[in-house]
């Protein structure tokens, strides 16, 4: 089975970073691609940022399907083109954030979700409202979170200030936040903390093996049209 993870940004700097974490979570059957875009956004924190990478992400998803992919997932927590891959597409399309929560929903009562920047809250509070409990952000834009030690830092604080808060399952809210001693942070504080990746490669492996994919009903295919 060939599970794809598109990386919606216009940079390859993570590519390799997720493609190693994968091949740790995998099953043996399963080879990864990892595949960037070539247009929009070097990085995505804002609704806007997801507009612009929307279309890229769904024609590079196209682009894989037709070489043989057996599954899709849309790695970035604001998921750009989740819902039209979902439709276009004929194998399951996951994204990273719906995994997650998801895994979350099994864990606990009260999810906490770390963030980016601030501005990124809004729009995920938005996207999550009926779902999580509380969002917060490091304050760190992700392209400086090739400063792991710094991100670490940060997102400790951030977990205190979500069992504070009341939160008892906390899921990391970017792709980005790679190469940290997440064990380390559960076994402190007690609390289950979800990473995307592992959440989403777990999930569409599981959509790939039992011939699962998304409701024709709720997701039909596009009407054919011109488009200009």
């Amino acid at each position: 089975m060939i599970l794809d993870i598109i990386v919606p940004v216009s940079t390859d700097i993570w590519n390799k970073g997720i493609e190693s974490e994968a091949e740790k979570i995998k099953g043996q059957d399963t080879k990864v691609r990892v595949t960037s875009l070539t247009k929009g956004p070097v990085s995505i924190e804002s609704e806007y940022d997801e507009v612009l990478a929307g279309p890229h992400a769904v024609s590079a998803a196209e682009e894989l399907e037709k070489n043989g992919s057996n599954g899709i997932i849309i790695y970035c927590f604001g998921e750009p083109g989740l819902h039209a891959c979902k439709e276009k597409l004929s194998i399951p399309v996951v994204g990273i954030r719906e995994a997650a929560v998801s895994m979350a929903k099994i864990l606990g009562d009260r999810i906490g979700v770390i963030s980016t920047i601030g501005n990124a809250v809004p729009r995920h509070a938005r996207a999550l409202r009926r779902e999580v409990y509380k969002v917060v952000a490091v304050d760190m834009p992700v392209l400086d979170f090739v400063n792991v030690e710094e991100l670490e830092k940060r997102i400790e604080i951030k977990i205190r200030e979500l069992i504070d808060y009341g939160c008892d399952v906390v899921v990391l809210g970017c792709g980005s936040m790679l190469d940290m001693d997440i064990e380390r942070m559960k076994d402190k504080y007690g609390i289950p903390i979800v990473i995307p990746l592992n959440a989403a490669v777990a999930v569409c492996e599981f959509l790939m093996k039992n011939n699962l994919r998304q409701s024709r009903l709720a997701y039909p295919f596009p009407p054919e049209k011109e488009i200009k």
